[in-house]
């Protein structure tokens, strides 16, 4: 029997061994943390970039998201300009399509970028914990590299809650014809149905939200609620629509849904991840009720 035992503990040893070097070190989400330079004429690039965050998410399915928030982007640069027309405080962009790796570099083919579908960064070092790229296309960040740090290891695709997958992500896309109030309203739902999903996957896993993954959602996140912005004042929202009367009617036909929310339950008074979780659902609820 104890020969049998150790045998078994041997096959599990080695089965987990075998399932953890499957994985692709890349699955996850990284969190940028800072630039490195490489000669001193770049010395002021690492200022420039003080407040840039970058987050990414890998999934095991090859979709992908990723965040770009900051006037300073390796990736929105003159040469790939990001697709808002008119600059924000609230400078963010999200990218979703599918991620691939070869000879070390990483190709992003995006399904929401008008100006630049692809692009691309190579792996100058990488651990389980850590990475560094370069953008080789960008001539603005030659020679610096972009230092990542793993923010959670779990590959989103394996949990029911996986919101990169690109049928979550169709919202992000810009209507190129006029829409009826049926695909409006559908759009909406899309984009309800992602938050929920990006945020049930974080309760799930008791994991910080990063909402700058909800732009550009006209919403405002509290920890004890949720607002809805000015029309006016959500430019890359109402930019996704065809024109501004389809933009118009998507809002005043989402602050309809969202001002029918029921009172917050007392039961999840004390959660705020619950409470976001709870508006985004009701609204959703009552967007599908509208006839």
């Amino acid at each position: 029997m104890k020969i049998s035992k150790k045998i078994l503990i041997y096959l599990c040893i080695i089965l987990l061994f075998c399932s953890c070097t499957k994985k692709d070190p890349l699955i996850g989400t990284w969190k940028f943390t800072y630039v490195q330079v490489n000669n001193e004429a770049d010395k002021n690039k690492e200022d420039e970039y003080s407040s840039y965050a970058s987050y990414i998410t890998f999934s095991g399915d090859n979709s992908f998201l990723l965040v770009d928030h900051g006037q300073s982007s390796p990736i929105s640069t003159s040469g790939i300009p990001k697709d808002s027309i008119i600059e924000t405080d609230n400078d963010t962009e999200v990218y979703f399509g599918t991620w691939s790796v070869k000879d070390s570099i990483i190709y992003f083919e995006t399904l929401n970028h008008k100006t630049r579908p692809e692009f691309s960064s190579k792996i100058i070092s990488m651990n389980t914990r850590n990475m560094k790229l370069n953008f080789p296309e960008q001539k603005q960040v030659k020679g610096i590299g972009f230092k990542y740090k793993k923010d959670d290891y779990n590959d989103v695709s394996r949990s029911k809650y996986n919101f990169t997958t690109n049928e979550l992500n169709k919202w992000r896309i810009k209507n190129k014809s006029k829409q009826t109030k049926e695909k409006i309203r559908s759009k909406i739902e899309n984009a309800l149905e992602f938050s929920i999903a990006f945020l049930e996957y974080h309760e799930s896993e008791n994991k910080v939200a990063t909402t700058l993954y909800l732009e550009p959602l006209p919403f405002k996140f509290y920890g004890n609620g949720i607002a809805l912005k000015n029309h006016y004042k959500n430019e890359k929202w109402n930019d996704l629509f065809y024109d501004e009367e389809d933009a118009s009617t998507a809002y005043y036909m989402l602050k309809k849904s969202f001002n029918n929310v029921a009172s917050i339950p007392e039961e999840i008074s004390k959660s705020p991840i619950k409470i976001n979780i709870f508006i985004l659902k009701e609204t959703l609820k009552d967007l599908k009720s509208t006839n």
